[in-house]
């Protein structure tokens, strides 16, 4: 299962969360908390503005933001993986801003631990 955390935005060009971004990744922590034997997987991603290269390694650097997020939060590392895409796999249009932020995102997929 892949999850979109729709609310779990950033900034353009940033790693940094938009505001109320917060709440639903503290909902993800809940889940984890509850359920001892989920990993999970994040998917970063980035808009199609820019350098592509560049725009993987902003992925890369949103998947550590929410890693480091859910880790403050008491979540073992070993519990976290993933990578990012950079704009290879939108959601939404690139023509306007409006819907581009939409693809600076991070999804995340549930794996069952050891």
């Amino acid at each position: 299962n892949v999850i979109t955390l729709e609310h779990v935005l950033f900034y353009r060009g940033t790693a940094n969360f938009i505001e109320g971004s917060e709440e639903e990744l503290d909902l993800v922590v809940e889940m984890l908390n509850e359920n001892p034997e989920v990993n999970i997987f994040l998917k970063g991603h980035t808009d199609n503005v820019g350098n592509a290269m560049l725009n993987v390694e902003l992925s890369q650097e949103r998947v550590y933001a929410v890693e480091d997020y859910l880790m403050s939060k008491g979540i073992s590392n070993e519990r976290i993986d993933g990578e990012g895409y950079g704009g290879e796999q939108p959601v939404a249009s690139n023509e306007s801003e409006t819907t581009r932020k939409l693809n600076r995102r991070v999804e995340f997929e549930v794996r069952k631990g050891n």
